[in-house]
């Protein structure tokens, strides 16, 4: 892995959520507008493209298993609450205009597989948050057949990923002390426990193109750390930031074609000021 090197410029919040299927671009959350809005930002140029703007807040970028679309959230103003139904929408990766796709209740996640699997997977939690129903959809035709329902921890925050091939689920549950992913079958039936000593439990999740490796955030007392861990727990440090904050600390997207890696951290810069005479 060679050093990383800045992709985004302005001191908003960019955080990169998906490729575009060529690899040449990454599709970023950003309210540099002063709301949530999607953008494309190409590797090699510092300005980013619009793709998706509005009066809305528009949330959580996904691109489809063919690589046709962009899954998308709109962001309601009532958002948080189990019974308000959250859009789920799609846009043409080389932009256009949106369709809703679907809506979700109590939604935890959403992602897809790559091609040429067509699977996409919508998550969403019981009203009590004790369960995890796992859900087939096409990002054409909505809302497909279920296909598990997983037991969570109400206390922690749980979600599934889904391997690049669609044949596996990555289970995550965060705040564990100990390095730890779980993988089930696309029925929810446990297949092997990832365990990897030395670091605490993972705060993000994603598969690595080739599936044979996932790239795990962690939260330590140095800052936030991406590690890549192999399916037998092997973990290679791969980044550390120190002084990150937030819940997800750092997590990293890889492009579809292995070589690249979008990383994403939070950091806090505070000062003091001093007014005179006021």
């Amino acid at each position: 892995m060679l050093p990383p090197r800045r992709l985004t410029f302005s001191n908003v919040n960019d955080p990169p959520f998906a490729w575009t299927p060529d690899s040449k671009q990454v599709i970023i959350n950003s309210d540099r507008n002063g709301r949530w809005e999607l953008f494309k930002q190409p590797l090699e140029q510092e300005t980013a493209k619009p793709l998706v703007t509005g009066s809305q807040d528009f949330c959580t970028a996904r691109v489809s298993a063919d690589g046709s679309w962009v899954l998308y959230l709109v962001l309601p103003r009532s958002f948080g609450r189990p019974s308000t139904p959250i859009p789920l929408m799609r846009v043409p990766v080389s932009g256009g205009p949106s369709q809703l796709v679907l809506e979700a209740h109590n939604l935890v996640d959403w992602r897809c597989a790559r091609p040429p699997a067509t699977l996409c997977v919508l998550e969403e939690a019981s009203p009590d948050n004790k369960l995890l129903t796992v859900t087939a959809f096409d990002p054409v035709k909505g809302r497909g057949r279920i296909l598990a329902t997983v037991a969570v921890d109400p206390r922690a925050r749980s979600y599934v990923v889904p391997s690049p091939d669609g044949t596996r689920l990555a289970s995550l549950k965060t705040g564990e002390p100990e390095g730890h992913i779980q993988l089930l079958a696309l029925d929810g039936r446990p297949l092997r426990d990832i365990t990897f000593k030395g670091w605490p439990g993972c705060t993000s999740l994603s598969w690595a193109p080739d599936g044979k490796g996932m790239y795990c955030g962690t939260m330590t007392a140095q800052g936030a750390t991406l590690l890549h861990v192999d399916l037998d727990g092997k973990a290679q440090l791969l980044w550390q930031q120190r002084g990150a904050v937030g819940s997800f600390g750092i997590w990293g997207e890889p492009s579809p074609d292995g070589r690249y890696l979008a990383i994403m951290t939070e950091m806090m810069d505070s000062n003091i000021w001093i007014v005179e005479n006021f």
